[in-house]
């Protein structure tokens, strides 16, 4: 069995610790919009699921270069893709627009 072999398991963490933190705040992105919307339960459909939970994992790795931008610390890449994931791509949109057109008036 594949699990019983302990160095499975080293070479796995291995990876997951040789990944940037732009590629982890992805992943998190991914990983918590898909169980966000699973949750919810509203959305049926496994299609539309997934492609929030992509929707998520892209838009973190676009906040990846306002991190440098910013000069925050690279790490935080993993904290905005969890909150992303969070909202999720329709809230932030909302909110973004909201913020635009309030600067613009």
């Amino acid at each position: 069995m594949m699990d019983k072999d302990p160095t499975l398991w080293a070479e796995a963490w291995a990876f997951v610790t040789s990944l940037s933190a732009a590629t982890k705040g992805a992943i998190m992105s991914f990983v918590i919009a898909y169980l966000r919307v699973m949750y919810d339960g509203k959305e049926t459909h496994t299609v539309r699921t997934l492609l929030e939970a992509l929707l998520c994992g892209a838009l973190s790795l676009c906040a990846t270069s306002v991190i440098k931008w910013l000069n925050m610390p690279q790490d935080m890449a993993i904290a905005i893709g969890g909150a992303i994931g969070f909202f999720g791509v329709n809230t932030l949109r909302e909110k973004i627009l909201h913020l635009i057109d309030r600067n613009i008036d």
